[in-house]
């Protein structure tokens, strides 16, 4: 209750301040021309009145010396144009329909005669069709479109698929069955990333600061329709590496109009997926039911003593309601790998292999015996000098662990797995685990005209959803791949006025707020880790936030919540207020305006409050890269992990401005030709943080040691040598840094726009443009660690000091002997971090990415309703931002020492400094010694230093796009669309998304060895769309009487095809060592190995084929030699996944009931010809699956619907 009562206070304190708003991307449309008589001479002293069909509201224009009118903010839907002046006969126009974001020109030619007779114009003879007043290119999903087509999941988004230059995935193509985000993330405009595009609705952003993702979907039965821009826009849109999708909420009419609908899809009517077959398991479980109702139409008031009706039409007053619920019940096949019974208590003789030639080992009965694979050691056991076998590697005698040795964490760890129901080692427990999604949207709009020069409208958009996914195991371990149970609660609110001055002389403002609140919960919540026999310390760590700790056993399935997704809130708010002012001066149609927003971040996502321990083979194996021997559940029984962490984070409450202004002047120089002339003026603005905890890195700054001498072991041939300790942490908004702003502020931001369009003919326009565009500098997602928060507090778990010998005094039951690292209660200095790894670290330097556009298009009104265009659009970006970059990579020169030198380790030289100058012993520098590699980092000071965000990538694409589009006429509406196009990049985005691989820099010193094809390059694509109503029965123009015209009436078709080429692929290599030495802790996700190309990776033999079992030729691949650098590019052009084809068909049929009141029965399927869309293969050199399919998009899915429309 509290909760909305705020919402509502916000949205009434938008009204308060709304006159000192400001304005961006409008959803409104405009209508200009030229009123001349039947020689070409203009007609000043012309009455122009523009009609709003829905509502009857008038606007009028009084003709001037130009001959020019202009109505401007209006909004979507059809109009009537009239003109009227002494000595001509009056011009009526009806059917003009105008679209969301429009700039429309409707020019008039008076034939003389007497006032009172009217020639009336039909649409099909004055055309609005050719984009005659822009060079932008995109296109528009009207109404109809959203109605009529099949959409999975009812997911409007999916829509933006239609125009061309827009790339899909999988991601954006499944059904997901929620009113969130959807897919819309993984969209491609254009070249641009994915994660970049910028969503409006109702002229307010939805899109989020964290990831770039919209907080909410609006229900596709509330939406008027929407534009999608892809290249050149005007200088009123901003903050986009791509395009922009501009969405119009439906509004009331002067008739009161309403829709009931019930959407229903059963796994009774879905083929199986493709490997749902080959393996010959179940389908999963899926009911969706999605229904609801909207109504529309004048405001009536109660009559109080007034006599006449009851109730009174208000004619200037209009609502718009709509209600949209969803229910999802899913149950899907868990296929678990847990430890056998056997393991289960200590028994690993089921892992013995084959006897491995040459080598002995003593088992812990004192005899020698030859080594098997499978044979599990004792960490860091080997046989002393003078004893028989000497030096060898020590065994557990008959591969058993005694009961002795277990460590009592990790028999209870090992106990909370559940018990095998299947045989064998792999996929040996099998469940159905239920999951559920209950969704509530509402949506409300008032539209109000105060009279001809005010109009006022607010609209409001409420979201409640609730899920859960059981997961594989039940209860407190329910495992990574189980979803928190999340409460999410989008909001949207927005006012808009306008104010006609005069004529010539528009105001508008526009303010709102959009608020994203999602809760999340374990399904471990209040779990006492010390139930497992953890250390009570570790309890109090957890605090508030305590939950079942996370263990990763490699090979089997990780129990426990994944990172960063225990018991967490989020709270993203957008502030936007908008203000410009049009005018119009002869020839020039002018507007000036701008726009702020605040964005808003609260989250409290604590990130392994319980600890996270990650077991691996190599304290049960032979030596640590044996992948023979060894078995991470052994380790897990021993109570030795190989990684593990406990963080304490802060609950940031992070703040960042941004404010734009733009003047956009649309000049018509004559009948023929538009100019198109803007400038825009744009400031993302850093980071603040309500508190001060964010922090920057200064890469020269003085670190407090400003040197160490370090004297080398003679066999590396190093000598003694002075480390100069440079860089170091450093606050913002505290100390000597005055800013609270986490980046230097970027004030250079100008982008000039220019655009025009040349009429050849009547019937011909041709287009170009270009202009300077920039992409907002945020992005990272919802993890604390994003925004590099300085009261962050880490204690590494430290598995061994040797790498071979697990470190004396620490297992599970102590893992952290020498404490837990407590937040500072005051910033430490410089010396913050020390012996730490620093992720992420943020550089004062960030700056907005910079993209250049430009287009040159063609286009032709055909006979027919038809528009047919050609265009080619490009782009060119600098400054991109780059995704995980560690910092503190050895430079090539000290990676060519080579592993015996680099590994080789020497006595801490941090550890001789002064007590108060030491590390902590915690730390990866409390050590008593230290590798060689540390010591030779550009930072040895510090673990990783792991950089996002930083402005070192670039992009460029080219395309030729086709384009044939038939207006909605005699029932038939269609487009169509081919796009030729390349995009190459040297980082393809921030993070990856669901579907979409972002390697990142393989060698940080060596860049540009990174361009290659983007990973969401698509050669050839094709997107066609239809919606017909055919043209029989009693709503026909065929066979319209009798039984016939009964029958055969009603009946609609509308499909959507679409066929695009794969991705190209991405082949990456397992570890070969240099992750532990140049990216030091082996973290993946910062370094990407590639592997050497040694042979053609392409199948091309005739009597070789691709398969879902080999792809491509694995052979052509080698790991390199340890140490180095593989020679594969980062993408292959000749080397892609495979490509998707889909068609989804709606069959409907209208059944009348009155004249206003039908009943339309819809049945739907997706995927109709069933084919199998396999998505990436694969692509990890080393891999057990290596160039394999895995896994297939959805198969045919069928959906039946039935809409009350009244």
């Amino acid at each position: 209750m509290m909760r909305n009562l705020t919402f509502l206070l916000r949205v009434f304190s938008l009204l308060t301040v709304l006159t000192l708003a400001i304005h961006a991307q409008t959803a409104t449309a405009t209508l200009r021309g030229s009123v001349t008589d039947g020689s070409g001479n203009i007609t000043p002293g012309a009455a122009v009145t523009l009609t709003q069909t829905s509502t009857n509201l008038k606007r009028t224009f009084t003709v001037g010396e130009t001959g020019q009118y202009s109505f401007t903010f209006l909004e979507p839907g059809r109009y009537i144009l009239e003109v009227q002046v002494k000595g001509f006969k009056t011009f009526r126009q009806e059917q003009i329909e105008l679209a969301v974001a429009q700039a429309a020109e409707l020019n008039v030619m008076l034939q003389p005669g007497d006032i009172a007779e009217t020639i009336n114009v039909s649409a099909g003879e004055t055309s609005l069709q050719l984009d005659t007043a822009s060079a932008a290119l995109g296109g528009v999903v009207q109404r109809t479109q959203i109605d009529n087509l099949p959409l999975n999941g009812r997911n409007v988004f999916q829509l933006a698929q239609l125009e061309v230059g827009v790339n899909t995935s999988p991601g954006s193509r499944s059904a997901t069955p929620n009113l969130s985000a959807g897919g819309v993330g993984e969209i491609s405009i254009n070249g641009g990333r994915t994660l970049t595009n910028e969503i409006v609705v109702d002229g307010m952003p939805i899109t989020n600061k964290a990831d770039n993702l919209p907080s909410f979907r609006p229900s596709p039965e509330a939406v008027q329709e929407f534009r999608i821009v892809t290249n050149t826009y005007s200088a009123e849109y901003g903050r986009t590496g791509g395009g922009a999708l501009n969405f119009s909420v439906r509004s009331g009419s002067t008739q009161v109009r309403g829709t009931l609908f019930e959407f229903l899809r059963n796994d009774a009517f879905d083929a199986a997926n493709f490997f749902v077959n080959q393996t010959g398991s179940q389908k999963e479980k899926f009911r969706f039911n999605q229904f609801g109702g909207n109504l529309g139409g004048p405001v009536y008031l109660p009559r109080f003593g007034e006599g006449g009706p009851a109730v009174k039409k208000l004619d200037k007053l209009f609502f718009f309601f709509n209600y949209e619920g969803l229910r999802v019940r899913q149950a899907r096949l868990r296929q678990s790998n847990v430890p056998t019974l056997k393991q289960r208590d200590g028994d690993f003789s089921e892992l013995l292999g084959a006897t491995i030639a040459n080598v002995n080992v003593r088992d812990t009965n004192g005899t020698l015996i030859p080594a098997r694979v499978g044979m599990i050691y004792v960490p860091g056991a080997v046989v002393a000098a003078g004893q028989p076998g000497a030096g060898s590697r020590v065994v557990f005698a008959n591969n058993v662990i005694p009961a002795a040795r277990f460590n009592a964490v990790g028999l209870n760890l090992l106990r909370s797995f559940p018990l095998p129901n299947r045989t064998g080692f792999t996929n040996n427990y099998v469940v159905n685990s239920p999951s559920a999604s209950n969704e509530n949207q509402v949506v409300a709009r008032l539209d109000y005209s105060l009279s001809q020069k005010h109009l006022l409208y607010g609209r409001v958009i409420k979201d409640f959803s609730s899920s859960f996914n059981a997961g594989p195991f039940p209860g407190n371990i329910a495992g990574t791949q189980a979803s928190p149970i999340l409460r999410s609660r989008p909001s949207t609110a927005v006012v808009d006025y306008v104010w006609t001055i005069s004529p010539r002389v528009v105001f508008h403002a526009n303010g709102g707020m959009t608020q994203s609140v999602a809760d999340s919960r374990t399904y471990s919540d209040g779990y006492d880790p010390t139930t497992l026999g953890f250390p009570s310390y570790l309890a109090n760590a957890s605090g508030d936030a305590r939950v079942f700790p996370s263990a990763t056993v490699t090979g089997y399935t990780t129990l426990g919540p994944p990172r960063n997704f225990g018991n967490a809130r989020n709270i993203q708010d957008i502030f936007s207020f908008n203000q410009d002012v049009s005018f119009l001066f002869g020839a020039h149609s002018l507007k000036l305006g701008a726009n702020e927003r605040s964005y808003r971040i609260y989250n409290n996502r604590p990130d392994d409050p319980a600890g996270n321990f990650t077991f691996t083979r190599a304290f049960t194996a032979r030596t640590a890269a044996d992948a023979q021997s060894g078995d991470a559940v052994a380790s897990l029984l021993l109570g030795n992990p190989s990684t593990g962490r406990l963080a304490i984070v802060p609950q940031p409450a992070v703040q960042s401005l941004y404010y734009a202004f733009f003047a956009q002047d649309d000049w018509q120089v004559n009948k023929r030709l538009t100019l198109n002339l803007g400038l825009r003026w744009e400031a993302d603005l850093g980071n603040t943080e309500r508190f001060n905890r964010l922090t920057n890195f200064d890469l020269q700054g003085q670190f407090p040691i400003s040197s160490l001498s370090v004297a080398f072991p003679t066999a590396t041939g190093l000598g003694t040598r002075t480390l100069n300790l440079r860089g170091a942490v450093t606050p913002v908004g505290r100390g000597t840094v005055s800013t609270r702003e986490q980046y230097d502020r970027d004030l250079n931001n100008w982008g000039p726009r220019i655009g025009l369009a040349l009429k050849l003919d009547d019937k011909t326009v041709l287009r170009a443009g270009g202009g300077i565009f920039y992409a907002s500098n945020s992005g990272g997602g919802f993890a604390t660690q994003t925004y590099a928060l300085s009261d962050t507090a880490e204690t590494p778990f430290i598995a061994t000091l040797d790498n071979v010998t697990p470190t004396p005094g620490t297992s599970l039951s102590n893992p952290f002997p020498n404490g837990i690292v407590q937040v500072p209660t005051a910033f430490p200095g410089a010396i913050y971090g020390y012996g730490q790894q620093i992720l992420p670290v943020k550089v004062r330097n960030i700056r907005q990415p910079k993209i250049g556009q430009w287009n040159l298009s063609l286009q032709r009104e055909l006979p027919g309703h038809l528009k047919v265009q050609a265009a080619y659009a490009g782009s060119a970006s600098m400054g991109l931002l780059s995704g995980p970059t560690d910092l503190n990579q050895l430079t090539p020169e000290n990676l060519a020492l080579g592993a015996t030198i680099l590994n080789t380790t020497v006595a801490n030289p941090f550890l001789t400094l002064p007590t108060n100058q030491r590390p902590a012993s915690t730390s990866i520098l409390g050590r008593a010694t230290v590798t060689v590699a540390q010591l030779l980092r550009p930072y040895p000071q510090f673990g990783n230093v792991v950089s996002y965000n930083m402005n070192e990538a670039h992009a460029t694409y080219h395309s030729l796009q086709l384009r044939v589009e038939r207006r909605f006429s005699d029932g038939l509406l269609f487009t169509a669309g081919y796009t030729f196009a390349k995009t190459i990049d040297d980082v393809s985005g921030i993070s990856a998304g669901a579907t979409i691989q972002v390697p990142n820099y393989q060698n940080y010193y060596d860049r540009r060895s990174n361009k290659a094809l983007s990973t969401f390059d698509v050669r050839h694509r094709f997107i066609g769309n239809v919606t017909w109503r055919l043209p029989f029965g009693y709503d026909g123009r065929y066979l319209k009487s009798g039984v016939t015209g009964q029958v055969l009436g009603g009946w609609g078709v509308n499909a959507i095809v679409q066929a695009q080429g794969g991705f190209p692929l991405s082949i990456t290599a397992v570890s070969n060592g240099l992750q532990g030495l140049a990216f030091v802790g082996g973290n993946a996700a910062v370094g990407i190995l590639r592997p050497n190309l040694i042979g053609d990776p392409v199948i091309a033999d005739a009597t070789q084929r691709k398969t879902t079992l080999q792809w491509f030729n694995t052979a052509a691949f080698q790991v390199p030699a340890q140490y180095t650098f593989g020679n594969a590019p980062r993408t292959f052009g000749n080397l892609r996944g495979p490509g998707y084809f889909g068609t989804n068909l709606s069959l409907q049929r209208n059944f009348r009931i009155t004249e206003a009141t039908r009943l339309q029965f819809r049945a739907e399927a997706f995927n109709l010809f069933n084919r199998a869309n396999f998505t990436t293969p694969a692509a990890i050199l080393g891999a057990a699956n290596f160039g394999r399919l895995l896994a297939a998009e959805d198969a045919r899915q069928m959906q039946l619907a039935l809409k009350l429309y009244f």
